[in-house]
């Protein structure tokens, strides 16, 4: 094994992160800076890349700075970020407008429209991708009506692990994951779905594609300066950053699921062969060659606990300061307490703008309890939003028709051993939680490690980096008690379905926004 250090960034929506890693996997040293994410209307989700490339530079120098690693011992550097959305740059490959983000919600009402004609299953018929409202085969028809006179002074689109490639490298390509949505079974764009999609025309607007497990460029001399790193050192790309969690958590074999519990909800399933079932969800290559992930991403993260957190646990914040102890292991504390099922208590997490798009559809769906009663207390409440999520994660899992053999957790809920054993007891399956805590970046940083030429194969540069370290087994009495619940849960959107658009309904006509 070669000595030296592998970096990876993991640009994530709203936190850019640089992790210094050896060549056996493990993190020396991380340096995170924010990335502010804009609002300019309810419900829309952008970014700007002159101020995403300047943290991305920043983070990398502090990492630098801090590790005090000489540049000469960095081998590799792994990129990945915020996939899905779009960029729109210039001829001289400067930003026209801000990026539009994975999260955007600005074309839910055509997201619907298009559910409803068929259009969308006619696309996912093409690729095996049900577009979500941050697509850019969504987003680039709705550009073409609200925004024409950007889209004729954009010369490339692009997203963000494009646009750190570029300012990294100044070469300038496009990865197959992160344009996921416009490629077919040969793993090249598809004329055929952009043509449904209204969008052919553009198609010279695309970037060529790179593979994942390619050298793409080298550290120039401009970027040397602006962050610290070595020129010439060699830089790879995965791209999209679910792709890259689940190289990151090992999840590399068939049948290998990774259930990222972040910000984005995201379930990653690992597989021999491009699918064209479940009619939801997304499809992309893997960072491993041959291979497929088939993506299914309920709106349903962790921002449902931070709005929990934010609104009702001002007295665990009072009490745990007090304490001198972690607020979130006293949310641990209280919520094992809670018996299993909160007493027929139901949280169904479709807190999105967007609505909810796995395993199913509805961009008028929005979060609530089911079953409150005058002894429901914070603590039953709290753990009800943990499990909803985890019965949210099993709708899904249930979905796939290629087998599960191994669940995966990641993100930053599966620091909560309370919240890993839920999802054993929910899922009625084993709990895998891999060493480590920044598993973007590490996916990232071994695919690079591998591209530059310092493992073998995938398998070695995986098996280097990635190690179980915990299993949590599911409790007999506790799937019981669950499988029951959960019958009860899955009835619930259905039963909801016409009051949530009698709501939509009800908003439209007042001019109310929620």
């Amino acid at each position: 094994m070669n000595n030296g250090y592998v970096i990876g960034i993991d640009s994530g929506t709203s936190m850019v992160k640089a992790v210094l890693f050896d060549m056996a996997g493990r993190e020396i040293c991380v340096s995170s800076r924010s990335t502010p994410v804009e609002e300019p209307h309810f419900g829309w989700s952008e970014f700007n890349l002159e101020t995403d490339w300047r943290e991305v530079a920043g983070v990398l120098r502090d990492l630098m700075n801090k590790s005090g690693v000489d540049p000469s011992a960095i081998h590799a550097v792994g990129l990945g970020g915020k996939g899905v959305g779009v960029a729109f740059l210039d001829e001289n490959k400067k930003p026209v407008r801000n990026g539009i983000l994975w999260n955007d919600a600005r074309c839910a009402g055509m997201t619907k429209e298009w559910i409803e004609s068929g259009k969308m299953a006619e696309i996912f018929g093409q690729t095996a991708n049900w577009l979500m409202t941050g697509d850019v085969g969504i987003l680039l028809p709705w550009m073409k009506e609200h925004e024409p006179e950007i889209l004729a002074r954009t010369k490339y689109f692009c997203v963000n692990t494009n646009w750190m490639c570029y300012n990294l490298t100044g070469e300038f390509g496009a990865n197959a994951t992160d344009m996921y949505s416009q490629i077919d079974e040969t793993r090249q764009y598809s004329d055929k779905v952009m043509e449904i999609e209204g969008i052919l025309d553009l198609k010279d607007k695309f970037l060529p594609l790179n593979n994942p497990w390619d050298v793409v460029g080298h550290v120039t001399k401009k970027a040397a300066e602006e962050t610290g790193l070595l020129e010439g050192t060699p830089v790879a790309s995965i791209g999209w950053d679910v792709v890259c969690c689940s190289a990151g958590v090992g999840a590399v074999d068939d049948g290998q699921a990774n259930i990222i519990l972040g910000t984005s909800g995201v379930i990653m399933l690992t597989m021999p062969k491009f699918a064209t079932s479940p009619m939801l969800g997304c499809q992309t290559i893997h960072n491993i060659p041959g291979k497929w992930q088939q993506l299914i991403a309920p709106l349903t993260g962790t921002p449902n606990t931070d709005w929990f957190v934010k609104n009702f646990t001002y007295a665990d914040k009072v009490r745990a300061e007090k304490e001198g102890r972690s607020v979130y292991a006293l949310f641990d504390e209280e919520i094992a307490k809670v018996n299993p099922g909160c007493n027929g208590t139901l949280y169904h997490p479709y807190m999105n703008a967007a609505g909810e798009r796995a395993p199913f559809t509805d961009t008028n769906a929005r979060g609530n309890f089911f079953g409150l009663n005058l002894h429901s207390d914070r603590a039953l409440m709290h753990r009800a939003v943990y499990e909803g999520m985890a019965f949210a994660n099993k709708h899904c899992l249930d979905a796939y028709t290629y087998p599960v053999s191994d669940i995966r957790l990641s993100g930053g809920g599966s620091k909560s051993p309370v919240w890993c054993q839920i999802f054993a007891d929910i899922c009625n399956a084993p709990i895998s939680m891999p060493g480590g805590t920044e598993f973007g970046a590490k996916g990232v940083a071994w695919n690079a490690a591998l591209a530059a030429g310092y493992f073998k194969d995938w398998k070695e540069a995986s098996d280097a980096f990635c190690q179980v370290e915990r299993v949590y087994e599911p409790i007999p009495e506790n799937v019981k008690i669950y499988a029951d619940l959960y019958e009860v849960y899955k009835q619930i959107p259905a039963a909801l379905a016409p009051a949530w658009e009698a709501r939509t309904e009800f908003l439209a006509k007042n001019n109310f926004q929620g």
